[in-house]
């Protein structure tokens, strides 16, 4: 229960704002009770990090495997689901990529489940650049792909692209996502 009201209060305020007492009081427990689960905040949002980091990654996973054998479409399809992620989990995503603290490094099973999607993507880019024949860094790209679609999943989420649908010709955010990844892996 205190995960899950954590949870709605991340896709509601600034991370950072958000305090052990809030999610008690929320949650309709004293005060006192969410230190019986979770000594500190930080303990608190790395269960919820961890949560979304798996379901970031399950999503991915499956999404890679319905897109196909060609690993460019593959590759594209992680960047799709990356998007949808972010998204329709707007809480775990503010809490998983929050940028008040310097990652999970005090929470090796967070840390270690973050790190899932990102083997999976430059497993994904090797792909690409062997079958594609391509001579480029393979951190560069894995960064580069990574970096395009967070940084249009953070825009969506807490950013301009969502109020201005101007940018996005009014198209849902799922088909924004489809021709970025596709625009960007045009070159490949």
């Amino acid at each position: 229960m205190l995960v899950e009201t954590a949870l709605e209060l991340a896709e509601e305020q600034d991370v950072s704002n958000l305090t052990l007492r809030e999610v008690a009081r929320r949650a309709g427990v004293t005060h006192s009770a969410p230190y019986h689960h979770f000594p500190t905040k930080e303990s608190l949002l790395a269960a919820v990090a961890e949560e979304g980091f798996r379901a970031l990654h399950a999503e991915q996973v499956e999404a890679a495997r319905n897109a196909g054998p060609r690993p460019i479409d593959r590759l594209q399809a992680l960047g799709v689901a990356y998007v949808r992620f972010a998204v329709a989990h707007r809480g775990h995503f503010r809490v998983m990529y929050r940028t008040d603290k310097d990652g999970w490094a005090d929470y090796p099973s967070v840390l270690e489940v973050s790190q899932q999607s990102f083997v999976l993507l430059t497993t994904t880019v090797e792909e690409t650049r062997k079958a594609g024949g391509l001579d480029v860094d393979l951190l560069e790209m894995s960064l580069a792909a990574w970096s395009v679609v967070h940084g249009l999943a953070t825009l969506w989420v807490d950013g301009p692209l969502r109020r201005l649908s101007v940018l996005t010709g009014n198209k849902p955010i799922d088909e924004v996502a489809a021709r970025i990844a596709a625009f960007s892996t045009r070159q490949l």
